[in-house]
């Protein structure tokens, strides 16, 4: 990163569309987006298109970050994490798989909060930050429960998955499930899709980025999904909670 130019990774990790924002009360949107154009040689490519690099961090009465944001985005994703956090610790980082633009900061994550584990299929992770103690890497199996006070974490074998190690993780107070890089995609650069959702769009520009075809998955034709949906659904509803 030193060696980088120092205009670099802001012109190609960029920051736009009002983030960090508060989508709910207790969810916190981080991250930021890939520019196409911000690579040497790359400024006069056209269409100009963003790939996000997002990240969320839920704030109930423990706190909890779900991916770890893009490593060129550290530059901003550290004040936008105060800023969300308000003083408060961060808790827990889940990881959802072994890829720069979701796990790239967590060495620098836990650097800075000395309190907080690192949650999830965490099987590799110390070979890959052999500087974090084993006892701030806690491996999540399909099923696994995490209390945050006022509502649990359920880790899910992923539906499809990017990685070998993708899991999913569901919020079972706000019903939600953060599901790494199955619904990305790729959008025009526009500071009013940055940090934008769908609904937020006015007909004409939702219409203009949803027509952008999705991220593929291998083995989403080749493999029937119907097991771990199935497995995903009884999970969900299961009482057992893994204290940590």
């Amino acid at each position: 990163m030193s060696e980088l130019p120092k205009d670099l990774i802001p012109r190609a990790y960029v920051v736009r569309g009002g983030l960090p924002r508060l989508v709910l009360p207790d969810l916190a949107w981080v991250g930021g987006c890939s520019n196409s154009a911000g690579w040497p040689g790359k400024a006069n490519v056209r269409p100009v298109t963003h790939e996000p690099c997002m990240a969320y961090v839920i704030l109930g009465q423990k706190t909890i970050m779900l991916d770890t944001g893009h490593f060129g985005l550290w530059y901003s994703l550290e004040g936008q994490l105060e800023t969300m956090l308000q003083g408060r610790p961060l808790d827990y980082v889940f990881v959802s798989h072994q890829e720069i633009p979701h796990t790239g900061n967590l060495g620098r994550l836990l650097a800075k909060y000395p309190n907080a584990k690192a949650v999830g299929n965490v099987a590799d992770y110390h070979l890959f930050h052999p500087e974090i103690t084993l006892d701030r890497l806690v491996m999540m199996k399909h099923g696994d429960r995490l209390d945050l006070g006022d509502r649990e974490i359920v880790f899910l074998d992923a539906i499809w998955k990017d990685l070998s190690g993708t899991m999913w993780a569901y919020d079972t107070k706000r019903k939600l499930i953060f599901s790494a890089d199955m619904f990305g995609y790729i959008h025009l650069a526009d500071d009013h899709v940055c940090g934008t959702m769908l609904h937020e769009m006015d007909e004409a520009l939702a219409a203009k980025n949803t027509e952008r075809p999705a991220l593929p998955f291998t083995g989403m034709r080749q493999r029937d999904q119907k097991a771990r949906v199935a497995a995903s659904r009884q999970v969900r509803m299961s009482p057992a909670v893994r204290p940590i």
